[in-house]
């Protein structure tokens, strides 16, 4: 026996719902990223936002969220102005009640953290989408070589913890400006300076990115370049923080001593073009040793800040089978 009936029913009870479900809820709730009700149950007035909004005091809406509907995205809410104080994060769904989570007539700030981005039909890559690239400038991967899960990003993170993104970024595409990416929450720990490209791996900071945020300035503007940047495998130290000051360039050489360069113990900043190169405190390649892949590096972590006097490249891609600590 057929149950052609049977699904039929199914589908026009599927349809009536939906419907249903478009009459019932606002429109504003359907067109939002988030729309907020001053009452329980998405009752009373409403507030919609599709973008960043830092301070709920102009909006007649401070303080009076009692629930939520997040159409698209993921939100974080916040009890202060300028996403200070408690915070959570809203994935795409309904909270009939916000009170029960703490934030009942609390909420004061609210921004879109990023989202998940779709795998296109015919396998053409995410990234590299105008609606991806229209809709946010970075999008994060968690595999090397833009591979694995996405998480697209439209403004600052101070955390990614409750994204499912957190310590999970090992590649990534940059659309427009520099970021700033850090290992800790708050953009603190070690932090690395990024222009726009794409980043096969993110190098010492692969699968440790907490935060995340646009800087100030653009490629070039700072330092400047040697000819041909981009195209082989260079490293630049600079002699001030933020690419300032006076440039030192490495390229296929190997310098087991900077004491005669006049830039030993100088560096204070370093721009890797590309490769993963290995920087020293002592000559030889000893004392405190860090590994740097491709990327801008607006200050050096402790311990090489001043302090470097040797480094060289190890590899042209990553992962690299030399030992990082053996000079070849």
């Amino acid at each position: 026996m057929s149950d052609r009936p049977a699904r039929a029913t199914r589908l026009t009870a599927w349809l009536l719902g939906a419907a249903l479900l478009a009459a019932v809820l606002p429109a504003a709730a359907l067109a939002q990223g988030v729309t907020f009700y001053d009452r329980p149950n998405f009752e009373g007035r409403t507030f919609s936002l599709d973008g960043t909004l830092t301070d709920f005091a102009g909006s007649g809406f401070n303080d009076r969220a009692s629930s939520a509907i997040v159409q698209s995205g993921t939100w974080q809410v916040c009890t202060d102005a300028g996403f200070q104080g408690r915070c959570v994060t809203l994935e795409q769904g309904q909270y009939p009640d916000l009170g029960s989570m703490g934030f009942g007539n609390a909420i004061s700030s609210a921004r879109p953290l990023g989202y998940a981005v779709p795998a296109p039909a015919g396998g053409a890559p995410p990234y590299g989408t105008p609606a991806t690239a229209q809709r946010a400038p970075v999008v994060l991967f968690g595999d090397l070589e833009q591979r694995g899960g996405q998480f697209a990003v439209a403004g600052a993170v101070d955390s990614l913890d409750g994204t499912g993104f957190n310590d999970r970024a090992h590649s990534m595409v940059i659309y427009a400006g520099r970021w700033q990416l850090c290992t800790d929450a708050h953009y603190a720990g070690d932090c690395a300076v990024f222009d726009p490209g794409t980043y096969r791996s993110l190098g010492e900071l692969s699968g440790k990115v907490s935060s995340l945020r646009p800087v100030a300035g653009g490629f070039g503007t700072q330092g400047g370049y040697p000819p041909a940047w981009g195209r082989r495998a260079r490293a630049i130290l600079y002699s001030d923080d933020d690419f300032g000051g006076r440039q030192y360039v490495i390229g296929d050489d190997i310098v087991r001593n900077l004491d005669h360069s006049g830039f030993n113990d100088r560096a204070r900043s370093l721009r890797v073009e590309r490769g993963y190169w290995i920087f020293c405190s002592d000559q030889d390649f000893g004392g405190t040793c860090r590994t740097f892949g491709p990327g801008d590096y607006a200050r050096l972590p402790a311990g090489l800040d001043q302090a470097i006097s040797s480094g060289r490249r190890i590899s042209d891609e990553y992962p690299y089978a030399a030992q990082p600590g053996r000079a070849r």
